[in-house]
């Protein structure tokens, strides 16, 4: 797998890559950039995490590979006292010569906070299409070993439910919440959920906050590298004041042709519950 110039379709940046002894790659995958080094009896991970949640670019496109890196820009980088560069070693008795990146979903639920306020009337229903933030896995495929997980930006956290006793820990995002497909742009670092909301109660529904419960849910990829998660419904009635949550089976409608990437960190029964669309909850800074 090589760079390549910023194109239209960019290169996905997952995938499995060999490296001969004593050398390194460069992955860029959206405000994250990491490195990776093999030497005969380590693997060596170094990691310039995203800016934090106010300065970073969430949605910033990064999709690139450069592997092998030339010798010297890897080493003037194993020599450098950055402090910004977080630095892991994993020793071997001899290590393996592939090693591969792999997207997954995050491991909390995410809290979407809408950028504009959007009300769902008496006995509507809407299809958001929402994207989240991708965790990156580094895996020796050979003997099916994870080394660590990074996220490609770091969320804030939060906690959603209906008080401060009742919820649970989530992460906390901002998101257009398109209701076109087509106005959603393309980023290889995030996830596309299809978010089907019905409210069948007799009042207006306030999208002030929706948490999507990613942990539960498969990832996808389509043959153009798209990545996708399955469809969920919530469906809010006048008798709660949250939600039930269905989870679709099967990839989307709008990728049809995906395939499976990525299992759910977490299996769950046929429906799921969220405490609350509102904006009950404290935030907390990351």
């Amino acid at each position: 797998m090589e760079s390549s110039e910023p194109t239209s379709d960019p290169t996905p940046w997952w995938g499995p890559v060999s490296l001969d002894v004593e050398t390194g790659g460069r992955w860029d995958v959206g405000p994250s950039t990491l490195w990776l080094y093999r030497t005969e009896r380590e693997w060596r991970v170094l990691h310039r995490p995203s800016p934090t949640a106010e300065t970073a670019d969430p949605m910033a496109d990064r999709s690139d590979v450069t592997a092998p890196l030339p010798s010297d820009e890897m080493s003037a980088l194993l020599d450098t006292e950055d402090d910004t560069l977080h630095t892991s070693r994993y020793s071997f008795g001899e290590t393996e010569a592939r090693i591969s990146l792999q997207p997954a979903l995050a491991d909390r639920s995410v809290v979407s906070r809408p950028e504009h306020p959007l009300y769902v009337p008496s006995d509507e229903s809407v299809t958001l299409y929402l994207s989240t933030a991708l965790w990156i896995q580094i895996v020796l495929p050979d003997s099916n070993r994870k080394l660590q997980e990074i996220p490609s930006f770091r969320m804030s956290d939060t906690w959603f439910g209906a008080s401060t006793v009742d919820g649970e820990f989530c992460y906390a995002t901002r998101t257009a919440g398109r209701l076109r497909l087509d106005r959603l742009p393309r980023r290889l670092h995030r996830a596309v959920t299809p978010l089907r909301i019905r409210n069948t109660a007799s009042d207006p529904l306030a999208l002030e906050r929706v948490q999507l419960p990613v942990q539960h849910l498969a990832l996808y990829a389509t043959p153009t590298h798209q990545l996708w998660t399955q469809g969920v419904t919530m469906t809010h009635s006048a008798a709660e004041e949250g939600a039930d949550v269905q989870i679709r089976s099967g990839p989307p409608a709008d990728a049809e042709a995906a395939k499976r990437l990525q299992e759910p960190r977490e299996t769950t029964k046929k429906s799921l519950f969220t405490s609350t669309f509102s904006a009950v909850g404290t935030l907390f800074a990351s």
